[in-house]
């Protein structure tokens, strides 16, 4: 299932890129219930069940992102399968330093391990990213890269600013290639018929703006290929996303918001 990341018809030009936004985001865990959405017929897979929690807690000088996602899948044979995958990240507030763990997970069985760091020259500058698991690899990261909560900062801002799109790099460490080319559609925000009743700190979620927002993920370099991926948020002002839809091409899974809890935020 590899990590999400709370994503070239268009790109937004270096001066963007050379501005660290000023962080809209709130601290908080959010728990999703998870479960299939749609199956294409070469997929194999007739049902997905299971559940995501997301945690993004500040620091004085960052930002630290915790993601767990557990899933059972059907196959139509009646095989089953679960998967057990985690992400853990530090990003500095003013974006140019980057920890990062991932640990994927099937049946009891470690599949994947990554583990590093990744830091920036500068704003909109070039750098470098090194792994220590699965070994020691280390590669340049282009100009104009930026690291998952900045570029989530970012397309809040454009968003606010009513910008239909935006295109960046972005590394999080979740492959060992490099970089992704994420490209945002930003839209109104879907309905929210049949969603479930949320639970814990629901003030969270009043008195907020709120976008659709359609992230499809490129492997850099690829030119005219598919996404990889795409994932759709039903995305706050704040953050918070009450939706997700996490599109594999395969198989889609939905995943909606039940239980929101409020984080502190640092004395510093």
């Amino acid at each position: 299932m590899g990590v999400l990341v709370l994503l070239g018809l268009w790109i937004k030009g270096a001066d963007a890129q050379q501005q660290q936004p000023d962080s809209p985001l709130v601290p908080h865990r959010a728990t999703y219930d998870m479960k299939l959405s749609v199956a294409r017929p070469n997929s194999g897979i007739v049902e997905v069940g299971g559940r995501m929690v997301l945690e993004t807690v500040e620091a004085c000088e960052g930002w630290e992102v915790k993601q767990r996602i557990k899933l059972t899948f059907l196959r139509n044979d009646g095989d089953e399968f679960s998967t057990d995958s985690s992400f853990t990240s530090y990003e500095t507030k003013d974006g140019l330093s980057l920890r990062f763990s991932v640990r994927n997970i099937q049946d009891d069985e470690v599949e994947e391990e990554l583990r590093g760091h990744a830091d920036l020259e500068a704003p909109g500058a070039k750098g470098r990213a090194s792994f220590s698991l699965p070994e020691a690899r280390s590669f340049e990261l282009p100009a104009g890269t930026l690291f998952p909560t900045t570029h989530l900062a970012l397309v809040l801002r454009h968003a606010r600013d009513g910008d239909k799109s935006a295109s960046y790099l972005v590394f999080d460490g979740a492959r060992l290639d490099g970089a992704f080319r994420v490209n945002a559609v930003i839209g109104r925000p879907p309905r929210q018929a049949g969603a479930p009743v949320v639970r814990g700190d629901v003030a969270l979620l009043r008195n907020q703006p709120a976008w659709g927002v359609r992230f499809a993920f490129f492997a850099s370099g690829d030119q005219g290929a598919p996404p990889e991926y795409e994932l759709a948020l039903d995305l706050l002002g704040n953050g918070i996303a009450r939706s997700m839809l996490l599109d594999y091409g395969e198989f889609a899974v939905d995943a909606r918001l039940v239980q929101l809890q409020a984080l502190p935020r640092p004395r510093c």
